[in-house]
């Protein structure tokens, strides 16, 4: 039999057929069986979980196939302890059942440190001092003394907390700061277009307090917060150059960067004289 005759031969174009079947049906079957396996792409939106308590947590995460750990714990204020502060992937975002969710914890108890020496030194020192130790610098006051800028008192929540006693992490240090009477004046600095942590800065440079911070309607989520710019303070340098040591400066501040735009001066008459 030729080559021709055993193509066109009815047994060959069956078996042809039949091949030509089973591998279509392989296909088919690889395909519906890695969909089922690998869930063809569905995933779990994630829940906010901000602010729940551990038990929650599980619960939540068991009705849609996820799981947790816990990553961290901060003390926080701001949030009852033993609760959810801080979670990844965030909220809304996209995942396969079975993943794990990082959370940081708010701690039930705030680690205690004991209070640097701050005082007999400079504010600048005092202040480096405060933030290497984990605290935060507060406000500044002043009293008369023949050592300006020299740090005669440092404070926690107003009362007076000598070198070694023990406070909380993370607490606010006000500083009470000579002052001979006739240098206790400082310029109001420019902080337009600084972000909170600049405008901060430079504040304290300036032996001022920083004031109300006031974020306005252009901030739709409070992450966004921190890419925040000044477009207002108060006092405004261009209106009050100077001002005492230990005034408090108050800052807006957006994230419209049309609003850090100053208007621009009017243009005079061709002819005008001035």
């Amino acid at each position: 039999m030729t080559l021709k005759e055993f193509i066109k031969n009815r047994t060959f174009k069956v078996n042809v057929l039949v091949a030509l079947g089973i591998t279509i049906l392989l296909i088919l079957f690889n395909m519906v069986f890695l969909r089922i396996y690998t869930n063809h792409g569905e995933s779990v939106e994630i829940p906010d979980l901000k602010g729940k308590t551990t038990n929650e947590v599980a619960n939540i995460l068991n009705r849609k196939n996820l799981r947790f750990e816990i990553r961290d714990s901060v003390y926080s204020l701001e949030t009852s302890p033993g609760t959810v502060l801080d979670q990844f992937p965030k909220p809304g975002m996209k995942v396969k059942e079975k993943r794990v969710i990082s959370l940081t914890l708010s701690a039930l108890s705030q680690k205690l440190i004991p209070m640097p020496q701050l005082t007999d030194i400079s504010y600048r020192q005092a202040a480096n001092l405060i933030e290497s130790t984990g605290l935060i610098a507060g406000n500044i006051e002043y009293k008369q003394s023949e050592f300006p800028d020299l740090v005669l008192e440092q404070k926690v929540r107003g009362r007076i907390v000598h070198q070694g006693q023990m406070i909380p992490k993370g607490s606010t240090v006000d500083l009470v700061l000579g002052s001979t009477g006739d240098s206790s004046i400082s310029q109001v600095p420019s902080l337009l277009g600084s972000n909170l942590t600049k405008a901060r800065s430079t504040i304290e440079e300036a032996f001022l307090n920083l004031g109300t911070i006031t974020y306005d309607e252009s901030f739709i989520s409070e992450d966004q917060r921190t890419q925040g710019l000044v477009w207002k303070q108060n006092p405004d340098p261009a209106q009050t150059v100077e001002v005492a040591r230990g005034t408090s400066i108050d800052i807006w501040l957006t994230a419209d960067t049309t609003k850090l735009q100053k208007d621009p001066e009017p243009e005079k008459p061709e002819n005008s004289f001035f």
